[in-house]
């Protein structure tokens, strides 16, 4: 019994450790070199990388700082479990001329993942799960890419709330059952979409998501400020 309380004190000491990754810095090298549990700090600035998460870390942007896939890829892949992706701003992600409609500014392709209050704009796709389940979308602005705001492939029990879809080419698309709420859509936000205050900023109605499989049942109007 003795023996095991220590372990658990010394498994209780151990502690994530953190790297902070500057301009002229590179995240991916950050990433190589990460245990999993790590954070990685992003300070401002602009960073032309593609980066392969194969490992649990915290991604934790500073000041927001840029990504820009340079029109050549996605600019974030997760491939671990476990990850969080907070704080970024994700350009360019794509393959332009050529439009590949797998990729995006985030691509997730694995579970239990964490995406938080990141700008997603002007990018083929924003946000792209293919066979992910069970991750956490929250908080983020999805606007202006050219293929889908947020597209949901074969991805069940995910949870999308209080995102901001904005003049995407389609804001969202959804073949599976998943948790969306409280998302604002920018062709279904006043009255003439079919959205008609209920109250609190809600619309009395759902938004069915194209692929017919899910429903954002509390679905944001637009604010005076909008």
């Amino acid at each position: 019994m003795r023996a095991l309380i220590i372990l658990l004190l010394l498994a209780s000491s151990v502690q994530a450790a953190t790297v902070t990754v500057g301009p002229g810095g590179s995240i991916q090298a950050a990433i190589f070199a990460a245990h999993p549990g790590d954070w990685i700090i992003v300070r401002e600035g602009k960073y032309y990388e593609h980066l392969q998460v194969n490992k649990p870390v915290t991604l934790a942007g500073q000041g927001m700082p840029v990504l820009d896939a340079t029109a050549s890829g996605s600019a974030i892949t997760l491939n671990a479990d476990g990850i969080t992706v907070e704080g970024f701003k994700i350009i360019n992600a794509g393959s332009w001329p050529t439009e590949k409609t797998s990729e995006a500014g985030i691509k997730v392709l694995s579970h239990d993942n964490r995406i938080i209050d990141n700008d997603v704009s002007n990018n083929f796709n924003g946000i792209l799960l293919q066979g992910a389940e069970n991750n956490s979308i929250f908080d983020n602005q999805v606007s202006r890419n050219l293929g889908f705001g947020i597209r949901l492939e074969g991805s069940g029990n995910n949870t999308i709330y209080n995102n901001s879809l904005d003049e995407n080419k389609q804001n969202a698309f959804d073949d599976d059952l998943n948790h969306w709420d409280k998302n604002h859509y920018s062709d279904f936000d006043v009255p003439g979409e079919g959205c008609i205050d209920r109250g609190e900023g809600l619309c009395e109605r759902g938004y069915v998501l194209s692929g017919e499989r899910s429903m954002d049942e509390h679905p944001r109007c637009r604010t005076p400020q909008e």
